[in-house]
Formats: C-alpha cells, structure tokens, sequence
C-alpha cells in the first residue's frame, strides 16, 4: 500500500455538454471517475455551474472508500434529486477532503458514429 494518497483535493472541469440522447443503443453521455488510493475515506463534493443563467447545483455526501473509485455518470444523478439539461454547456469545481485523482469521460453520437474521449482535468494544490 502507498504511504501518501495520489491526487489532488481541488478539481476544474470548465466544458461539460451532453448532446441529446438520441436513439443510439447507447445514449450520448458522460462521467466523471473519483479515484481515492489513500487510506481514509474521501468526503466529495461538485458545484456544477450552468451556461444561460441557470441556477447552480450542488452534489454532496459522495464518499470514495479508501482505495476504490466511484464512476458518477452525469445522466443518473436521480441520488441528488437533479437532472442535468441536455444541449447546455456547464462545468464542474469538485472539492475533497482527501487527495483524489478525477478524470472525465464523453460519448457522443455524430451522424452515426460513436466519438468518446477522457481527459485529466485541471486541478489546484
């Protein structure tokens, strides 16, 4: 086991969008993946601020037991009580109690054909 978690506590992710679903077999969606490899349990929470002056949302109470990840896909956030608007622009400021490592996944349908990628989004010290 590592003596010092990998990560960072303050997270950035300025261009979040989900295209409409579509009928694919697989709707155009994405996630963000929290990684904690340390040793105590990381306490999470996302501001998710919105293009076009809609309110902003908070997520809160997401936990990530040590050495687990938690994969949150932005289109099943029924948990929070919220529904992400589809063909809006937003971003994400994601705060932890613990060093955690976050990535941000998309996959999108364009004429057809499935485009996904990942990123490492910016982060703070």
């Amino acid at each position: 086991m590592m003596n010092e978690a990998l990560g960072h506590k303050t997270w950035c992710i300025p261009d979040l969008y989900m295209k409409e679903p579509g009928n694919m077999p697989t709707p155009s969606h994405e996630s963000i993946t929290l990684l904690n490899t340390g040793s105590s349990t990381a306490e999470v929470t996302m501001d998710l601020l919105f293009d076009h002056g809609r309110p902003s949302e908070k997520l809160e109470g997401i936990q990530i037991e040590p050495m687990q990840a938690k994969h949150l896909r932005m289109d099943h956030l029924e948990e929070w009580g919220l529904q992400i608007p589809r063909s809006v622009c937003y971003s994400a400021i994601i705060h932890s109690s613990e060093k955690i490592v976050v990535e941000y996944a998309r996959l999108n349908w364009i004429d057809g054909a499935a485009q996904s990628f990942a990123v490492i989004p910016y982060y703070e010290n």
